[in-house]
């Protein structure tokens, strides 16, 4: 038998977070180095939007009042965001985060209707769903080897349509102090949302930058058929991804029902989806799979939630921010598509080196 712990600790080291042709021209592994100017670009336009609605809103208002609402705002996009980028550093798509943050809402409310406002009991049965949804998905994609935009496409409508047969299509109210303190609630004029981000976040870059694990996921997106080669078991951490993203849609959707008070099926959960894929491709990571960050993923949260405050605060009407987040992605999207072609370029450059230095030495 294989040991699949020394192979698969050789194919992290091969195709993990730094597994780029070559290196830089500073010694750094090339994908670092771009995750850095990623990075970087990121914080840029993110100052340039702070500057630009500052100024446009005068300065005073929008820096005081609304950069602590830009940050909670943007903490349940963020949530999901953390699992969306796990499960497309794996090389796949989870369409269903938006209805499955939903559902949970929906079977958080009904559970606490039924047990006289048991609120552990809601809790339980709202990361349970969550879990379930995020483990149909996987089964799906990871045994079933259904194409993930499909499986987790056909998921989006049953959970949607669940979570409407659940409430009736009606918003439900959910009483409990102690779950509106979490929506609404600060320590140090910190949300306690921000603070739920802030740990999501940290855990999720600690999983996927200094974990065997998260190495794993790096090589599986890179290529399944290497790592299988390596004795990686792919189908386990294909499974594993949609786990933790069903697991982020239930954090999500507990929060959203922290922060409204009510169940949501469709109003703040549907569209998550779209948005939170927009924060990723922005954030660095690749269509492909096998590149990206956490931490960019979530960076791009943070330039989407800035843009979307800024046009709201200057009295932009709300369908012209859908129109924003669509050209963000359209820009997203386009400079994947250079990056990845020029990648490809320099590989086959090196390529070509390599085949004339190997025709030189038989001469």
């Amino acid at each position: 038998m294989r040991n699949e712990t020394a192979d698969g600790s050789q194919a992290a080291e091969a195709a993990g977070p730094a597994r780029a042709a070559g290196t830089s021209r500073s010694g750094l592994p090339a994908s670092i180095t771009r995750d850095l100017y990623v990075d970087l670009a990121l914080v840029a336009a993110l100052v340039v939007l702070l500057v630009v609605f500052g100024a446009a809103s005068h300065g005073r208002e929008f820096l005081e009042t609304n950069l602590v609402s830009i940050l909670d705002a943007g903490s349940i996009l963020g949530v999901v965001t953390i699992g969306q980028v796990i499960v497309m550093i794996s090389g796949n798509l989870d369409i269903s985060v938006g209805s499955n943050a939903g559902l949970v809402t929906a079977a958080l409310a009904e559970a606490m209707a039924h047990s006289h406002a048991n609120l552990a009991l809601g809790l339980v049965v709202a990361v349970a769903v969550g879990l379930v949804g995020g483990a149909v998905n996987a089964a799906a994609v990871a045994y079933a080897r259904v194409n993930s935009v499909i499986a987790t496409l056909a998921t989006y409508s049953a959970y949607l349509g669940v979570a409407l047969l659940v409430t009736n299509g009606q918003e439900v109210g959910i009483d409990s102090s102690a779950l509106g303190t979490l929506g609404t609630g600060s320590i140090a004029s910190v949300p306690y949302l921000v603070i739920v981000l802030i740990v999501v976040t940290v855990i999720g870059m600690t999983l996927m930058r200094h974990s065997l694990g998260g190495h794993r996921v790096y090589a599986v997106g890179g290529s399944q058929q290497a790592s299988r080669v390596a004795g990686i078991n792919v189908q386990r951490y294909l499974f594993t991804v949609f786990l933790l993203s069903g697991l982020c849609a239930a954090i999500a959707g507990v929060m959203l029902a922290a922060q409204t008070g009510t169940a949501q099926p469709t109003e703040g959960s549907v569209g998550l989806e779209l948005t939170a894929i927009t924060a990723v491709l922005l954030g660095g990571t690749g269509l492909n799979g096998g590149t990206g960050t956490v931490f960019g993923a979530i960076l791009g949260v943070l330039v989407l939630s800035t843009l979307d405050n800024g046009l709201l605060l200057l009295g932009v009407p709300a369908f012209w921010q859908e129109v924003a987040t669509g050209v963000v992605l359209m820009i997203a999207v386009l400079l994947q598509d250079v990056s990845g072609h020029r990648t490809r370029l320099r590989a086959l450059r090196a390529a070509r080196r390599r085949a004339g230095r190997a025709v030189g030495a038989t001469r």
